[in-house]
Formats: C-alpha cells, sequence, structure tokens
C-alpha cells in the first residue's frame, strides 16, 4: 500500500507512525542545531519585540509540605521575579488541603520586601471561605490596575508566610502573570 502523505494516517498504519515519528525528531534536531548556530540567543528572549512590544510572563512556583516542611516561618519557593516586575493576575490551585494541628494556621504569600502578603494576604487555613482547600482560588491581583503587585525594586523569590500554628500537609501550585517595567 503506498503512503498516503495526505491521507488520515489509518491508511498506513505502522508506516505512519513511523513517518511521524521521524518528523518530530527531525523537528528537535533542526531547533536544536538553530540554537547552537545562534538562530536563538538571548537576545532574541528579550522582553520587548523589534516593535517594542511587551511580553506578557508567568512564573510558577509550588509548595509542598513534603518538600518545604510547615513551620512557623517564611518559606521560599524557589521561584523568582526579576527586578522591576509588576504582578498583574495571580492564582492558585491547591492540590492537597493546607492543614495544621489545631487549624489555626495562618498563610500567606508574599513577595519579600515589595509586597508582604501582596499575592495572597494572610487568612487562616480554616477561614470560611475555605482559601487553602483543594481547587482553583484568585490571589489579590485580578488583571485590573488597582489591584495590580508593588515593583520589585530587585530580583525577588516567591514566599509563603506560616504564621500561628505548623502546618502538617499541603501542597499548592501557584501562577503569577506579570510584565517587567522601567
Amino acid at each position: 500500500m503506498p503512503l498516503d502523505v495526505g491521507g488520515t494516517g489509518k491508511e498506513t498504519g505502522w508506516l505512519s507512525k513511523w513517518a511521524f515519528q521521524v518528523a518530530a525528531l527531525a523537528r528537535d534536531l533542526i531547533g536544536r542545531q538553530a540554537m547552537e548556530d545562534g538562530y536563538v540567543n538571548d537576545a532574541k528572549l528579550e522582553l520587548y519585540d523589534e516593535d517594542k512590544r511587551h511580553a506578557k510572563r508567568i512564573v510558577r512556583a509550588t509548595y509542598d509540605f513534603a518538600e518545604h516542611g510547615g513551620l512557623v516561618s517564611t518559606i521560599g519557593l524557589g521561584e523568582t521575579l526579576p527586578d522591576n516586575a509588576i504582578v498583574t493576575r495571580s492564582w492558585y490551585e491547591v492540590i492537597t488541603t493546607l492543614t495544621s494541628a489545631g487549624d489555626n494556621a495562618t498563610v500567606s504569600i508574599d513577595i519579600p520586601t515589595d509586597d508582604v502578603a501582596g499575592i495572597v494576604a494572610a487568612i487562616a487555613i480554616d477561614d470560611g471561605t475555605n482559601p487553602w482547600d483543594a481547587g482553583l482560588h484568585e490571589g489579590i491581583q485580578d488583571g485590573t490596575v488597582a489591584n495590580a503587585s508593588t515593583k520589585t525594586t530587585a530580583a525577588r523569590e516567591l514566599s509563603i508566610t506560616i504564621a500561628v500554628e505548623a502546618l502538617t500537609a499541603g501542597k499548592f501550585v501557584l501562577f503569577c502573570e506579570y510584565v517587567v517595567s522601567d
């Protein structure tokens, strides 16, 4: 049976799967070669394109009790906003509900120095709005200028602050959409 390049792939069975894999490998090799040859470089990843349009970025950070612990403290999440960053929108997904011995712990999500408790204000894990129960939740930044974060004055690692009582379990993934100003 001849190879039907424009077909659905049902006509050729294993041959179309093989052709797809070859095409995927070729794209990967071409992309790697382009990077090695300098076609893709730091200058092409700048925040502005040639028309001086500004690129919106998203940083993703994870808090996991199993990795970070839950002591009453400020815990860095390992992801950093650059200098002059302004968070325009934030949200988080609680994967595992946050708990503490008496459910009295409070948790905030911070941009240290510049906007402490500025992503999520300190709120008890047993609050009636269930901000630390499994599911999707909004941060303070909702896309309106009035709720944008304070601009960072240096690169800042996103963090959480646990107060009142240590956490005993929990995991969430934080997303912060931001732009970089002058």
